[in-house]
């Protein structure tokens, strides 16, 4: 078989990214290969060398997809989705009339994509159900649909290779069935190969045929699936016992109802994201908010913790305070804990870690009355309950897509909130982190008084502590 992308003894110029030894790797033709490693481990290191976005100081990159190696050889990532070159992202955008409304539409974004004719053009739309996506903005995808546009984006043209980085995070079952079957087709009808990062050997798909991994910056041999799940077989992390949390859990609060809404429906343009809704969260209860991609989980919980400027029209309290009463946002943020992908996309401020994590404490307003030293001190603690406390000192940028989702998931923590609210917190997360994260979850909301919302597509992920259930359906 023909080599297609290879490195042999490969080392970048970048200290920063460097990994811990020289890389050899080789995609041949009709081969499919997962990069498994867990969070930091250097895959997203290794993909962009392989698309050549670093300087080698020793070693080669040799491509031979014939043409123009940059069409030839695409890459998706998808954390900060939502941004582009042309279109920016900001924290908030999302739910802004102006920019839901006025932004590009999806119809002609794609069209400016060359497609290699138009019938593929067609059933790439087909087969991806982009046609009900074309007519609406971007702004307004939900995470799952916004997948969906860049993989259509980046199959359009039918390349060679297709780097996906992290492809099946924030699907949920349906689409990542759909996924996997289209890897399939597009690798049978079009002769595309397939180079994936994914954080456990679980989730390799069936189209995968090897697989390298990744361990602290090194990269293994070669092997076969068969080889790769063979060499996992039986192995199990230990878990370490949870760190205390740096605050006490207990404390009284004034309120009874978190969250009530009465006949709650919010609609943009002709399209209705929800309607009629009831709902009331109590004091101490904890919720799984669930429901397909674009069905609205997001925006509801946008409404919660004040994102959304819709909030004021509506017929809703937030803590037992009737919205639009003259509260601020900061007052009801000051009872919140929140992570989404929204704040992922809309984050990147280049600080370390840990004063990331203690700038949740002030929700932006950092340092406004507050002891800096000491929280740093709380933040520096909280991450380590977490298993983070390692990246304490790393700047945000430079962290994997993984340790960053990590990182805000800690800040969400760092004020001792009364409600946290989780939409898919352990997204890129490996096996080990998810579940230090998930028993610190359960540890935190195991007070009487601790009120928790939480988004996953995938039931194993769901707090040990979930007693209510909010579905949501696809309109």
């Amino acid at each position: 078989m023909a080599s297609l992308v290879s490195l042999r003894s490969a080392v970048i110029s970048n200290p920063f990214r460097r990994l811990a030894a020289p890389v050899d790797f080789e995609l041949n033709e009709g081969e499919h290969i997962a990069l498994v490693g867990d969070n930091g481990s250097g895959k997203s290191t290794l993909i962009s060398m392989l698309s050549g976005g670093f300087y080698l100081r020793e070693g080669t990159l040799r491509h031979n997809l014939g043409g123009e190696a940059y069409k030839a050889m695409k890459t998706v990532r998808f954390n900060g989705a939502y941004g582009t070159t042309e279109f920016p992202y900001y924290y908030q955008q999302r739910w802004h009339a102006q920019e839901r409304e006025n932004g590009a539409l999806v119809r002609d974004l794609l069209s400016q994509e060359p497609a290699v004719d138009e019938h593929w053009r067609n059933e790439l739309y087909d087969l991806l159900g982009m046609e009900p996506l074309l007519d609406r903005t971007i702004m307004v995808l939900s995470s799952g649909e916004l997948r969906r546009y860049h993989l259509t984006r980046a199959l359009l043209s039918a390349p060679k290779v297709l780097v996906l980085e992290a492809p099946f995070i924030g699907l949920d079952p349906e689409t990542r069935e759909l996924l996997c079957n289209l890897m399939e087709l597009v690798s049978a009808r079009l002769g595309v190969s397939f180079i994936m990062t994914l954080t456990d050997v679980e989730m390799i798909p069936p189209l995968v045929t090897h697989v390298y991994f990744l361990t602290e910056g090194r990269c293994s041999d070669k092997m076969t699936r068969q080889e790769a799940l063979d060499s996992v077989t039986g192995r199990h992390k230990v878990q370490p016992a949870l760190l205390p949390f740096p605050f006490s859990l207990s404390g009284k609060v004034s309120y009874e109802n978190a969250v009530r809404m009465r006949n709650v429906s919010i609609s943009y343009g002709e399209r209705t994201i929800f309607s009629g809704l009831d709902w009331t969260v109590r004091r101490g209860e904890a919720w799984n908010v669930t429901g397909p991609n674009g069905s609205g989980k997001s925006t509801l919980l946008s409404l919660v913790c004040a994102d959304n400027p819709r909030a004021y029209s509506l017929d809703m309290d937030l803590f037992d305070v009737r919205r639009g009463t003259g509260e601020s946002i900061w007052d009801i943020k000051k009872h919140i804990g929140y992570l989404s992908s929204e704040m992922h996309s809309g984050y990147n401020d280049n600080i370390p870690a840990i004063e990331v994590v203690a700038g949740g404490m002030a929700d932006g307003n950092a340092g406004t009355g507050r002891n800096l030293t000491e929280d740093l001190a709380v933040s520096g603690r909280l991450l380590e309950v977490f298993g983070a406390g390692n990246l304490a000192q790393r700047l945000f940028p430079t962290l994997s897509s993984g340790e960053q989702r990590l990182v805000l998931l800690v800040r969400a923590f760092v004020k001792n909130p009364d409600l946290l609210i989780l939409d898919e917190p352990f997204q890129g997360l490996d096996s080990h982190r998810r579940s230090i994260a998930k028993a610190a979850i359960e540890r935190f909301c195991s007070e009487e008084n601790k009120t928790l919302l939480f988004v996953t597509h995938f039931p194993e992920e769901l707090p040990g502590v979930i007693d209510n259930t909010l579905q949501l359906r696809k309109n």
